[in-house]
């Protein structure tokens, strides 16, 4: 996700094939995990292909057992750690903390542009035609079938889906 539009991309030998949206490129696995890089003075979350970054910076983010900030805007080696946003107190249950947001999905603040970044119930891909406000989030299934072909059997049901 990044700038209003969703990114696809399918780990080398993936079934996965276009859908209503065409698959980016190839996804670089690191221990079994995506390598992603951020956009250097943005916030713009990419997939990293092992190469370099546009503009000659950026930042490589790679699984770890801890999250760890970055030295600067060219370091090629930063652990991440997977955080629960429906945890209680987390992301999710304060969606309507307005010292955190400045409507529902968006973020409050004013760094370069006030109120632009979104939390994941709040992406959008702006493009898509086919995917609605949020639903990356809170219906995930709906958006891969929707993206993809080459599925195979899949199922629109959910076990468990926090945010609905």
């Amino acid at each position: 996700m990044a700038h209003s539009d969703f990114y696809s991309y399918v780990p080398a030998g993936s079934p996965y094939r276009n859908g209503s949206e065409t698959i980016d490129g190839t996804l670089l696995l690191v221990g079994g995990r995506p390598a992603t890089f951020q956009e250097a003075k943005g916030h713009g979350l990419y997939r990293w292909n092992g190469g370099d970054f546009p503009g000659g910076d950026g930042v490589v983010y790679q699984p770890a057992a801890t999250g760890e900030v970055p030295s600067g805007g060219n370091d090629r080696t930063v652990g991440y750690r997977l955080v629960n946003t429906l945890e209680t107190n987390g992301m999710w249950a304060r969606r309507d903390n307005a010292e955190t947001y400045s409507s529902f999905g968006t973020f409050r603040g004013d760094n370069g542009k006030d109120n632009a970044a979104n939390a994941p119930w709040g992406w959008d891909d702006q493009n898509d035609g086919a995917i609605y406000r949020g639903y990356l989030a809170t219906d995930p299934a709906l958006v891969i079938d929707r993206y993809f072909s080459g599925k195979g059997s899949f199922s629109l049901t959910y076990t468990r889906n926090a945010f609905r």
